[in-house]
Parts: structure tokens; sequence; C-alpha cells
């Protein structure tokens, strides 16, 4: 028999999303396939203990099908501590962000493009296209042979920074699981994201070497117009960005092979002061404010953290659903909660 892994199991396991009303959110996250799972709570006491935030709190988790990554954790606290991101374009220090796979993009986009004009708030960007996937533009054959590529488009509202994403003749199966029976046809977050403007890649390597994400690749992106990446981030030609990708341990590097809840860190080198919000994608604030992950052996993890670069770290205690479970600040300044699978 195989050991047990004492460090992550699966990959990022839900989104913490702060929210004034649950009803409406729920039924928001409806329309992307999720249903209600677990309700818990925790007093103020209890939620000053684990997440460092004084207020009490009343949680709701989303499942998906039958995903065992990427899913929603809906939080309403009794006095929330700041209307958090709100809508912050890709490139925002201190952004978080999750993308959902869809068989349909333009339906994604029309939902959209119909809540903007009705004078709803929303960001929104795109469709983009990627036409290097699998291979350069230049050396494909438009009309004699199948193209792959991908798309992606912007979907932010106050609190869901979401993105809806393609993948057009390029098989990943096992990367996240569309639900056909909801409006907007999506499947479970593929990939979680987190944005920093700075200098200091290995503040992301806390994730494989403490955590045990798996690392997948790392890819450098400059200003080119035209160029999916560059356009999303709005980058200038001064600017460019790397993008360093971390894996559920059990994922392959193969296309085939891969799973989601994938974390995806950003970094922004820009010679213009950065548009901070950090502080604002933290526990107690709305929206998009804190990761989860599940791990073999919560005692064991909690003493590997407690002796990394972290911060603010929690004693291990229930969370609102009865999980043992522990918070503390990653060396790039996000909130986390590692809970025992």
């Amino acid at each position: 028999m195989a050991p047990v892994r004492k460090t992550l199991i699966g990959g990022v396991y839900d989104i913490g999303v702060g929210t004034t009303d649950v009803e409406e959110a729920i039924a928001f996250w409806q329309s992307c396939g999720y249903r209600v799972g677990h309700r818990g709570s925790l007093s103020r006491h209890e939620a000053e203990a684990l997440y460092g935030v004084d207020s009490a709190v009343s949680s709701v988790r989303l499942l998906h099908q039958n995903a065992t990554a990427g899913l929603i954790r809906l939080m309403k606290w009794n006095t929330p501590t700041g209307s958090g991101l709100r809508m912050a374009p890709l490139r925002t220090h201190g952004n978080r962000w999750s993308v959902h796979r869809t068989d349909n993009i333009s339906n994604a986009y029309v939902h959209g493009e119909i809540l903007r004009q009705q004078g709803k708030p929303i960001h929104l960007v795109g469709p983009h296209y990627n036409l290097d996937l699998a291979k350069k533009a230049a050396e494909k054959k438009p009309f004699r042979e199948t193209i792959a590529a991908s798309g992606d488009v912007l979907l932010f509202q106050p609190e869901a920074q979401l993105v809806a994403m393609t993948r057009m003749n390029y098989a990943v199966p096992k990367y996240g699981t569309i639900n056909p029976d909801c409006p907007l046809r999506l499947s479970e977050g593929c990939h979680m994201a987190i944005v920093l403007q700075g200098t200091d890649l290995g503040v992301f390597d806390f994730y494989d070497q403490v955590i045990g994400f798996k690392r997948y690749h790392r890819v450098d992106i400059g200003h080119k117009p035209g160029y999916m990446p560059s356009d999303m981030f709005e980058l200038a030609p001064d600017e460019n960005f790397t993008e360093v990708d971390f894996d559920d341990p059990e994922a392959g590097d193969a296309p085939a092979e891969h799973l989601p809840g994938r974390l995806r860190c950003f970094l922004l080198r820009s010679p213009r002061p950065p548009d901070d919000r950090l502080a604002r994608a933290q526990p107690g604030q709305l929206g998009y404010s804190l990761f989860t992950a599940r791990v073999g052996d919560i005692d064991h993890m909690h003493a590997r953290v407690s002796t990394s670069r972290a911060t603010r770290i929690t004693a291990v205690m229930p969370d609102e659903f009865g999980e043992k479970a522990f918070s503390f600040v990653a060396p790039d300044g996000f909130a986390w909660t590692l809970i025992q699978a």
C-alpha cells in the first residue's frame, strides 16, 4: 500500500467569496453549474481565531457535479471589512480570479454583454484568442488543417472575478467538467490565479517547496499587441510578466492529464507604481478573498508552515464545516486556509 501523502491532496479546493446576499450569490453560481452543498458558521470569537476577522461568518460550500477542486465557499460576514477587489483588472497587484472551462465562449460573452447593456456592473473583456496553442500561428495552415486555439472572456462582477475559457481542437478531457445544464455552460474552477507586481519570483516557491503543489511550467510574456496574454494584461511596451503554474501533485504534464485546481501565479514588472489591492483580497472582504487546499496530515502541515516564511499562522481548529483547518498568509501576501482531507 502506498503511503498517504501528508502534504497537498488535490489542487486549490475552494474559493472564499465574501458576499452581501447569500441567496443572490447562490443563484449566480447556480447559473455557472454549481449547487448548494454544506452550510456552517463561526462565532465572532471563532472567526477571529481562524481568519483574523472580528466578525461572525456564515458560509455555504457550493459543489460542482463530482468536482474535487475549484469549488466555491460563500462567506457572509456580519461585519465585512471592505468592499473587496471590485472588478479589478487582471494586472492589479493583489488580484485573485478563477477560470472555468466552457464549450461555448460566445454564450458566456452574450450573457456578459446583455448584463452590460442593462446597466449592471461588469468588467467585460474579450473574447480574446490565443492562436499559438499547440504550435505557433505562423506554422498553422488555415483552411488546410484543424486549428488549435484557446479563448478567454472576462466576466468580472463586484463579487465574482470569473473568466470563461475554451480550448478548441485541443483535448484536455480532465481539465474541468462542463455542466451543460446551466445557462453559462461552465466547469468548476480549472485554475485559480493570483497577481503581484514586483521582481521577486521566489515568493512563489512556497507553493511547491512547503505546501506540495507540483511546479508545472513557467512562461515569460512581453508586450505584443494582438497576443492574448499581452492584451488581457494591457501591457505597455516597457512592461512584461512571468507566469508560474503549480498543479495538483497527481496531474500529468501532457494536456490529456491536466487536472483542475491549478494555481497560476503572475508577477508583473512595470516601471509604474502598482494599483495595490492586496489588502482587499483577504478574509473579511467581499468578493474573492481566500483560497483553500486540502492536505493529508493537518498537524504535519501546520509544523511545516510554522517553520516557513508564512506569517499570521493560526492554531489548528474546526472551520465552519467542522473540518480541521488552520490559516496563514503566504510569503507573497495572500491568505490561505489548509483543511484536513
